[in-house]
């Protein structure tokens, strides 16, 4: 399976609801409280508001074009990954990866948080593998861990592909799927 990530755009806010609807109901226990806040029955006004806020929401996209998974990027403060959900059946297919790469890559050279649910020991694991660390042991209110990913320094940091240099008579690449 081939996978495309989109970012939304207000009008794309329906497609949103949906995948996000089906996460909290598939996947309630992996949600903090206030992730159910804008819940299905939230206004069209609050998605659009929500998608147009600084950051992104990205959906994975499957062949058949259906939205199998979702995450977001928010920029009002520090980078935050928030909302990280691939559909059951679509799991173990490094789709996943593909989704936290692309938050990396908008989160550009600045440092990267997320929360996750402290009895989460997947999604622990998941994000360590990705280069994020616990921030500290204890959960807070809503039972959720901080982990964050440092800033790349820039020594290791490549540059993103459109700012590589292009090789004379070495064909140009084409876009890859987090970009």
């Amino acid at each position: 399976m081939s996978v495309r990530i989109e970012e939304l755009e207000p009008d794309g806010w329906r497609r949103w609801r949906d995948v996000r609807s089906r996460a909290l109901a598939l996947d309630r226990a992996a949600f903090a409280c206030s992730a159910h806040q804008l819940g299905p029955e939230a206004p069209e006004s609050r998605w659009r508001e929500r998608i147009a806020a600084p950051g992104a929401i990205l959906l994975a996209v499957d062949d058949d074009g259906q939205d199998i998974a979702m995450v977001g990027l928010s920029t009002a403060g520090a980078p935050e990954l928030i909302s990280m959900w691939v559909a059951p059946e679509a799991r173990h297919r490094g789709i996943g990866r593909v989704l936290v790469d692309a938050v990396i890559a908008r989160a550009g050279s600045r440092p990267l948080s997320l929360r996750v649910m402290a009895e989460n020991a997947g999604a622990i694991a998941f994000y360590a593998g990705c280069g994020f660390e616990l921030a500290g042991r204890e959960p807070d209110d809503e039972g959720t861990l901080t982990m964050r990913r440092a800033a790349p320094s820039a020594a290791t940091a490549w540059p993103a592909p459109a700012e590589r240099p292009h090789r004379p008579g070495a064909s140009r690449p084409g876009r890859s799927v987090d970009q």
